[in-house]
């Protein structure tokens, strides 16, 4: 019987596997122990994690907080339920398959990647008493090999009988040094949302939209690698002006979108921006007429499923959530329903990666997630 040579197995097979099996299979002996907790291997499975087209889902539930896994083109997988570490998280964003976690009672930001356990609590600035907005963004800085969490804060310092003043600070986060950065301590020239966390690409570049009342919408850039707002970018000239238009804002399918009402019926446009930076570029995704979308303040795109060609959508309706499969060519929404999981809070997609985090501790995993594979 012919044997599969070593490198093939090393450097073929072995990387293309789920990360939670590799957790495994360091169990099977010393040399695997030591490449699969080696650099250059948890390099190499992250480049075929971030390539390939199968999207996980992360789901945070409603009633207790849990956080699931589910991957979206096998359906009839059960989600899988995450180390849970004793918080009710919220979800800031994802990097390379690490999220970033942020809790109220207690106040905390955590990392945490799901599929190894690792975790880490940062050392936490404590929200000002009073504040119009308060936002998170958290990526990765290549050139440094770190990964930041960028904190906006836009103050309200009491002024006495003139009212407030509104002072916008921005500081930065390195998980390998531990520490916060200020970066920005000044009066704001903008606007923006209160929780709206920042929309991620290539992994160091946040994005955020902000609101000038002579100019409208507009996004702001911030560099995690030069840690400085680098950009501006526009939003199309119909929509920019118009205030409370946008419903959502983020990153689909790889390019930065909004989605709005439509102007002249009833409905609402998913719009992305197709070439970075250049205002042309904004286009029509579809279109969504099915008067469950339409009546939401906000409605979300996650991800593309190939297998049932359909759009998964998370739609906010006062408090009301709701996770919908949108078929563009039905022109029709229905009620997503995830194996294994009985209410959504959030849904976002996260890859799965071997990525360590600096200093962290590890999550002692439950009977179920030993035996089960999470992403």
């Amino acid at each position: 019987m012919a044997t599969i040579p070593l490198e093939i197995i090393t450097n073929g097979i072995l990387p293309r596997l789920p990360a939670k099996s590799l957790m495994r299979f360091k169990c099977v002996s010393k040399p695997w122990l030591a490449l699969i907790s080696s650099h250059e291997f948890i390099h190499l499975h992250l480049h075929y994690s971030l390539s390939s087209i199968t999207n996980h889902l992360l789901i945070l539930t409603e009633n207790d907080c849990s956080l699931f896994s589910s991957n979206l083109e096998l359906p009839e997988c059960p989600a899988i339920k995450l180390p849970n570490f004793g918080i009710k998280p919220s979800v800031v964003g994802s990097c390379n398959g690490l999220l970033c976690i942020q809790s109220h009672r207690p106040y905390s930001l955590f990392l945490l990647n799901p599929s190894t356990g690792s975790y880490r609590e940062l050392s936490t600035l404590l929200p000002p008493r009073r504040y119009a907005a308060l936002n998170f963004g958290f990526g990765y800085d290549s050139e440094n090999d770190d990964y930041k969490v960028v904190r906006i804060v836009d103050r309200l310092a009491s002024r006495g009988f003139l009212g407030h003043q509104v002072d916008r600070i921005v500081q930065v986060y390195s998980s390998r040094a531990n520490s916060w950065e200020m970066i920005e301590w000044s009066p704001p020239r903008d606007a923006m949302g209160d929780r709206e966390n920042g929309a991620l690409l290539n992994n160091n570049l946040l994005h955020w939209k902000f609101w000038r009342p002579q100019e409208g919408y507009h996004i702001r850039c911030f560099n995690l690698c030069e840690k400085r707002w680098t950009s501006d970018l526009p939003f199309p000239d119909y929509i920019k002006g118009i205030r409370d238009g946008i419903l959502d804002f983020g990153v689909f399918d790889g390019s930065l979108y909004f989605s709005s009402k439509n102007q002249q019926e009833p409905a609402v446009d998913i719009w992305i921006m197709k070439e970075y930076g250049v205002t042309e570029s904004w286009v029509k995704l579809f279109q969504i007429s099915d008067s469950r979308v339409v009546r939401s303040s906000r409605v979300s795109p996650i991800a593309y499923c190939r297998l049932k060609n359909k759009v998964l959508l998370r739609t906010t309706n006062k408090s009301e959530h709701s996770i919908l499969w949108y078929d563009i060519k039905g022109e029709a929404a229905e009620c997503a329903k995830i194996n294994g999981v009985a209410d959504c809070l959030w849904i976002d997609v996260c890859k799965g990666s071997l990525v360590d985090i600096p200093s962290g501790s590890q999550i002692r995993n439950t009977k179920q997630n030993d035996e089960k594979e999470a992403i």
